[in-house]
């Protein structure tokens, strides 16, 4: 197996790309429900990304490209985790903090900016997990359909 990390990170680098766009345009109320979730697609089109630049130099291994689908894959997954995470506690949780702030409730506005953080800590794991399973998915499958 030919592993090549620069090529997962190039494909990583566009996945995280998209990611951070699609976490920006989610912000949108009309858009939010609509692209929202095309959030998975990003992680299997990051995978196969990487399998079509790979291919390029050699033939492609479908271990391999399930590989760096995988590293391909969480790297975008964690971008659009940490940007969606970061939007939320700022547009979110600011707002809720302050109006309860506002009204002497210290303690909720606590408990609500904590939440939001440990939230976002866990979205970038789960994220993680899911993009590199899809992104292996969208890796390996673009392999073994190439090799056919």
């Amino acid at each position: 197996m030919n592993f090549d990390k620069s090529v997962a990170l190039k494909a990583g680098l566009y996945g995280a790309i998209a990611g951070v766009v699609l976490a920006l345009l989610s912000r949108i109320g009309f858009l939010a429900c609509i692209i929202g979730p095309f959030g998975w697609v990003i992680a299997v089109g990051t995978g196969v990304l990487y399998t079509y630049f790979a291919s390029q130099a050699a033939t492609v291994e479908i271990q391999e490209g399930a590989v760096g689908g995988a590293i391909a894959g969480a790297i975008a997954a964690i971008a659009q985790a940490l940007v969606s995470g970061i939007l939320t506690l700022i547009f979110g949780t600011v707002q809720a903090a302050s109006s309860m702030l506002g009204s002497g409730d210290a303690g909720s506005a606590a408990v609500v900016a904590g939440a939001t953080i440990v939230g976002t800590i866990v979205g970038l794991f789960v994220g993680a997990i899911v993009g590199a399973i899809l992104g292996a998915i969208g890796g390996g499958g673009y392999a073994f359909i190439k090799n056919r």
